[in-house]
């Protein structure tokens, strides 16, 4: 039977590298938040839940890194949870550490709150490896009284692998000052085909030196950014092409200019696509993109 070990925050480094481990790539960037835990301010320390789910090492002991089959760290005062399943024993487990927590947390407490609603777990929001996170959703969205997901969304990690080229194209750049009309339309037709909303702030876009445009004649046609630099990957975002310009090949050479400029930093590049943006799926296979594992994001309640 499996059971659950919460782990002290001086110890996030090693759960951080089980994430890596045990991901298969997929976890890497959540694995990134979750090494800073041991930098948290004392006074917050315990609202966080970093736990593992797995066989215990003996008899009396709990789990190690080494046999661990899931990792979960939990934010009661955010309502989410991270979590790497790797096994539906190991997500029975780590709903299992949920639901104790929050019988425990409310034992002293009266059952019905004063308005008559009895309380429910604190979560609205998982995120995590695809398969283990889908396993999970039925017995957590029980908990908080749901019938579904408010919104679900699985996304496929591609990397480009390195014995396939790269080059830079001459028609991207940097975005500069006078570009912000066009960054204001990508941001909006973005949020209208993706239902992604950008930050407003574009002026701090041109400022970061992490957005590009593809400037053919002095017409831009296609943008994309660096959503996140870490310190081997970087994760290429937002990319978009204006309806008038697609199926011409300019996408192609705009990611492509990325992916040499991420590998002249020593780093790798990564992006995240929709499961049903099949156009960009087709797209990024034809160019010898891989599929590393599908990352799920969940909102179990409108509230988060």
């Amino acid at each position: 039977m499996m059971m659950t070990t919460r782990l002290p925050l001086d110890r996030s480094q090693q759960a951080a590298d089980y994430l890596r481990s045990a991901g298969g790539g997929v976890m890497d960037t959540i694995a990134h938040f979750w090494e800073r835990l041991a930098q948290t301010p004392p006074l917050s320390r315990d609202d966080l839940h970093l736990v593992l789910a797995g066989q215990a090492a003996g008899e009396a002991a709990g789990v190690n890194i080494s046999n661990a089959a899931g990792a979960m760290l939990y934010v009661p005062k955010a309502h989410r949870a991270d979590i790497l399943a790797l096994s539906p024993d190991a997500g029975t487990a780590l709903c299992g550490y949920l639901e104790k927590w929050w019988g425990d947390s409310q034992e002293q407490k009266s059952p019905v709150m004063d308005n008559g609603v009895i309380p429910t777990l604190p979560i609205n929001y998982i995120t995590g490896l695809a398969a283990g996170i889908e396993a999970i959703t039925p017995r957590l969205l029980a908990v908080v009284s749901r019938k579904a997901p408010a919104r679900k969304t699985i996304n496929v990690l591609m990397t480009l692998p390195s014995d396939y080229p790269a080059a830079l194209c001459r028609h991207v750049r940097l975005a500069r000052d006078g570009d912000e009309p066009v960054l204001n339309r990508w941001r909006k037709m973005y949020n209208q085909e993706r239902g992604i909303l950008f930050d407003a702030d574009v002026d701090a876009w041109i400022a970061s030196r992490h957005v590009y445009v593809y400037d053919l004649n002095g017409q831009i046609i296609a943008l994309a950014k660096f959503d996140l630099i870490l310190p081997a990957t970087v994760e290429i975002g937002g990319v978009f092409t204006f309806p008038e310009f697609r199926k011409q090949g300019h996408g192609t050479e705009l990611i492509n200019d990325l992916a040499y400029r991420i590998r002249q930093m020593k780093k790798t590049p990564l992006l995240q696509v929709d499961i049903e943006n099949i156009p960009a799926l087709t797209l990024y296979r034809k160019m010898n993109w891989i599929e590393l594992g599908r990352l799920a994001r969940v909102w179990l309640s409108s509230d988060s």
